[in-house]
């Protein structure tokens, strides 16, 4: 398995903080250039809330950074609270700044591995992987939370401790102990979440799920599997890819976490409800095209007897 870097950055290995400073930093001026794929995540949004009615009260965004992918002006207008969170508060500040009333928002910086306190190098990950016990703290943010958003920052998680490696190539068992340790990551973050909930409420969890790339003398391996499917309309036709990941999965061309919305230890806790696929063109210029497929899952809070 590649972890794969979304900028090229350099990262200090114990500073997660920084490291996502820098990718926020490298993406800061693409609001204009994502306006599509926000549109997108509008829509997700929008028949979600149509579809189930949860309360208007309060909206979380996990993962908020710049919110080049957050329809600002929609949510604004649909929400009455909007809490921020992301372990860069700088960015969180750029969001705020693109908002026609940022009385609404409140921030809260945290970290969503709920391991930076512990893990401060590869060699710490590398060593105790199957150790660790993530443990998230939301308690920074006020209940009840009628929807919350996870945005696209499970592929993120666990690949600050990469970035200046020569070789991201990983072995076998440990890229299974990295995958039991993005579920663990995800329980201790849904369990979380499902206590802040309100009775009605949901999360729509949103995930890249295949990278689609091309630059110089690179294609990545899941781009011509998708073009043969979307025959020349990857966003018009992303629908049909989501047949094809459990086989793409098998081949090892999904990204880290594409079926974490899906796992039992998740559905215990929360009822699946529709997906979406979505098509982020994420970088377009001379040195390469990078798109992403990602699929949104609706996941509703089961009540307990």
């Amino acid at each position: 398995m590649k972890l794969f870097n979304r900028r090229t950055v350099h990262v200090p290995y114990a500073k997660l903080k920084k490291a996502n400073m820098l990718r926020n930093e490298s993406t800061k001026d693409d609001w204009v250039h994502w306006a599509d794929y926000r549109e997108q995540i509008r829509e997700v949004i929008a028949k979600t809330v149509d579809e189930y009615q949860p309360g208007r009260g309060h909206i979380l965004l996990l993962g908020a950074g710049n919110g080049n992918d957050v329809p600002i002006s929609y949510i604004e207008t649909v929400f009455d609270r909007i809490t921020i969170v992301d372990i860069d508060e700088q960015a969180l500040d750029r969001l705020i700044a693109k908002s026609a009333y940022p009385g609404k928002f409140r921030k809260a910086v945290i970290d969503l591995t709920g391991l930076g306190q512990t893990v401060t190098s590869l060699a710490d990950l590398k060593n105790n992987i199957d150790a660790l016990e993530p443990a998230v703290d939301l308690s920074r943010i006020a209940a009840p939370v009628d929807v919350a958003m996870n945005l696209c920052f499970t592929t993120q998680l666990l690949s600050a401790y990469f970035h200046r490696e020569k070789d991201k190539e990983i072995s076998a068992e440990f890229s299974a102990g990295l995958d039991r340790l993005l579920e663990r990551i995800h329980f201790s973050l849904f369990e979380g979440l499902a206590g802040l909930l309100a009775d009605n409420g949901l999360v729509i969890h949103l995930t890249d799920t295949l990278l689609l790339q091309t630059k110089q003398d690179y294609v990545s391996p899941a781009t011509p599997k998708v073009d043969a499917v979307v025959k020349g309309d990857r966003k018009g036709n992303a629908h049909l890819l989501y047949g094809h990941l459990k086989e793409w999965d098998r081949q090892g061309l999904c990204l880290p976490g594409a079926f974490i919305p899906r796992h039992p230890g998740i559905l215990s806790r929360f009822a699946a409800g529709p997906h979406y696929s979505l098509l982020w063109q994420f970088v377009h210029d001379e040195y390469e095209d990078r798109d992403y497929y990602v699929t949104a899952h609706v996941l509703v809070k089961r009540i307990k007897d």
